[in-house]
């Protein structure tokens, strides 16, 4: 069996304490102060079997920080109401805080009826715990009746907690070390030591995991696990850690160890949020609060996404705005209070702990997130179609275990990009393709007479990742939608049909070309010769070029066609006599002066036609 960690809750004096003694043996009150005042002042941890833990948290409401960070991280709590007392303030509190922590499942403890001689008045408690737990985990739990000091009802509480713990519902485990730190203190001789809750996957000795925040690297140096030295801690073990290498100053309540690569400290959260039924408080925009996330406490101010203020028992979206740095995952659960007095007003989960996002953008985001994990994973998928992610960035991004988001993946029918890890949804598909083709479209109503469109140009004006931008063109080539034409694409079904006074000015500029040879007309020339405006020109003379009839050496350097063919007849001819080719030969060559023949001569080693070696060239690739 997992380990199980059980969590007391109740209010003060109700006999938390002592119940834990009876059923264990041991006395959580280690602290002088606990022992002085006769009152649970912060965590005390029990062990009822080498698979159950007992974690005691106060009940005072000064203490209610403590009783958070004790219960974030159970399985399955221990509602304590004394007999003589019944519900009190604390109660109904921590109730509540266990509720919004989603702790599954749980049991009552009817304290100190020693103290109590009245059946009926036993009854009538048990009538009014009923009447507070309707509707909620606790619904269906038995109500244990018991005596510390008699040990009444104490072998039935064990047995009870026994049968349940076989019953808990296990934690999904998320698929990396994860380990919320409660406790810090030193041990002589081994330095840094560390306890809590391994809430997610398992490390061993030697294992290197990184203390957040801070973002500091050390190394496991042994374990500890109930008491015993133990070669690995797992999801569900109460852990006591010595660190290796770490100043106790690093490290604190609060703090977690987590694997390399996992989750990173943020100051923005975003979150989904309910408030209490019963609270006296509202939420307001910019309200400062107490937030209590793992076992950590900070104050924050939030940001409300739709309207000004939550009214009691209302839900929201809200951007928590963190004082000091804080470690948070998606779907963890968080309790918030009110900065002064203290009072619990709500609580929630973290829905996007690392948007990297700011202003509008931050908030349109965290406006539009849903609180179910499938269909906001949906949404990241959507958000980001235009750079599809893999399953392992996936995993990552939702702090998730590669089985939980493949189950998502399965159910939401997304597919992969052949060949690729790549995620998708299939309507996205169609979407980005819809966005290609009018982009194409408009393009062309634009520039009539160009033949094609660069696809660097397409990809980068509409901020499409390349593997997604190639799968998508490659689609739209196969499905006849789009043409492939050189190192561009166009649409299918777009022909270039030159006007015949343009087409008499085409073959006005080709005639230019091919009697310049070598020394060919520059844009300027050609204006003279033509009365042509330069945009018409340049126009033009890419219509030669995909026409196969033009050649653009460098910027406003044009060659027709045939000249380019000689040039390698040339060249070739050349090459068969002689190792090297000077540019002066080159320019006596081609009949050319300097000014021609360098970019010529640089063309032509692009080509591969010549290759150069300091003031010569030599036969390039395609003449060798």
């Amino acid at each position: 069996m997992a380990q199980l960690v059980i969590g007391t809750a109740g209010h003060i004096d109700h006999g938390k304490t002592a119940l834990v003694k009876a059923l264990t043996g041991i006395d959580t009150d280690r602290l002088e102060e606990e022992i002085a005042r006769g009152m649970t002042i912060d965590l005390g941890f029990a062990f009822l079997s080498d698979q159950v833990t007992i974690i005691d948290v106060p009940g005072h409401e000064r203490f209610i920080r403590n009783m958070v960070a004790g219960v974030s991280t159970i399985h399955l709590a221990l509602l304590v109401i004394a007999a003589d007392d019944g519900i009190m303030p604390q109660t109904i509190e921590h109730f509540n805080i266990l509720k919004i922590l989603g702790v599954p499942q749980g049991i009552i403890a009817l304290t100190k009826t020693d103290l109590v001689d009245d059946d009926e008045w036993l009854e009538l408690i048990e009538a009014e715990i009923a009447e507070l737990v309707t509707g909620s985990f606790l619904e269906s739990a038995p109500i244990i009746r018991t005596a510390a000091p008699t040990e009444f009802g104490i072998e039935e509480l064990r047995q009870t907690i026994i049968q349940q713990s076989q019953q808990v519902l296990q934690v999904r485990d998320r698929g990396f070390f994860r380990h919320q730190v409660d406790r810090v203190f030193i041990k002589k001789g081994f330095g840094a030591v560390v306890t809590g809750t391994v809430i997610s996957g398992a490390a061993n000795t030697s294992a290197d995991i990184r203390i957040l925040p801070g973002d500091i690297k050390t190394k496991i140096r042994s374990l500890q696990s109930h008491g015993k030295e133990v070669a690995e801690v797992r999801l569900g073990d109460r852990a006591a850690i010595n660190l290796s290498g770490t100043d106790l100053e690093m490290i604190h309540r609060g703090s977690e160890l987590v694997e390399t690569g996992w989750l990173k400290e943020t100051m923005t959260l975003i979150a989904h949020v309910e408030i209490l039924a019963d609270t006296r408080w509202e939420l307001k925009h910019q309200q400062r609060v107490h937030f209590h996330i793992g076992t950590t406490e900070l104050l924050g101010r939030v940001a409300l996404l739709n309207g000004n203020r939550l009214k009691p028992g209302a839900t929201g979206n809200i951007i928590i705005f963190c004082e000091e740095p804080v470690v948070a995952a998606m779907d963890d659960r968080f309790v918030f209070r009110s900065y002064s007095p203290m009072e619990t007003i709500g609580g929630g989960i973290i829905i996007d702990p690392a948007s990297g996002l700011k202003g509008r953008q931050l908030r349109d985001w965290g406006k539009s997130l849903s609180p179910e994990p499938i269909t906001r994973f949906r949404q990241f998928i959507n958000n980001s179609r235009k750079n599809p992610q893999s399953l392992a960035q996936w995993s990552r991004r939702f702090n998730s275990a590669t089985v939980t988001i493949s189950s998502w993946i399965t159910e939401l029918s997304l597919a992969k990009i052949p060949g690729k890890e790549l995620l998708y949804d299939p309507n996205d598909k169609q979407i980005d393709q819809a966005e290609i083709l009018e982009y194409l479209k408009v393009f062309h109503k634009k520039n009539p007479y160009r033949k094609l469109l660069s696809r660097e140009a397409v990809r980068n004006e509409l901020g499409i990742g390349q593997a997604w931008f190639d799968f998508l063109v490659g689609d739209l080539i196969a499905t006849g939608k789009v043409a492939r034409a050189q190192a561009g694409i166009a649409l299918s079904e777009h022909e270039i049909n030159l006007k015949p006074e343009d087409q008499k000015s085409a073959d006005q500029i080709e005639k230019l070309l091919l009697s310049g040879r070598f020394a060919p007309p520059s844009l300027t020339d050609l204006k003279n010769e033509t009365g042509l405006g330069p945009a018409k020109i340049l126009e033009l003379l890419h219509i030669l070029k995909e026409s196969e009839l033009a050649v653009e050496i460098q910027t406003g350097l044009w060659y027709h066609i045939s000249w380019v063919v000689k040039l390698e007849t040339i060249l070739k001819k050349y090459f068969q006599d002689n190792a090297e080719l000077q540019v002066a030969k080159f320019k006596s060559l081609t009949e050319t002066t300097r000014k021609t023949a360098i970019p010529l001569l640089e063309y032509c080693d692009a080509d591969q036609l010549t290759f150069r070696v300091g003031d010569y060239r030599e036969a390039g690739k395609k003449l060798a």
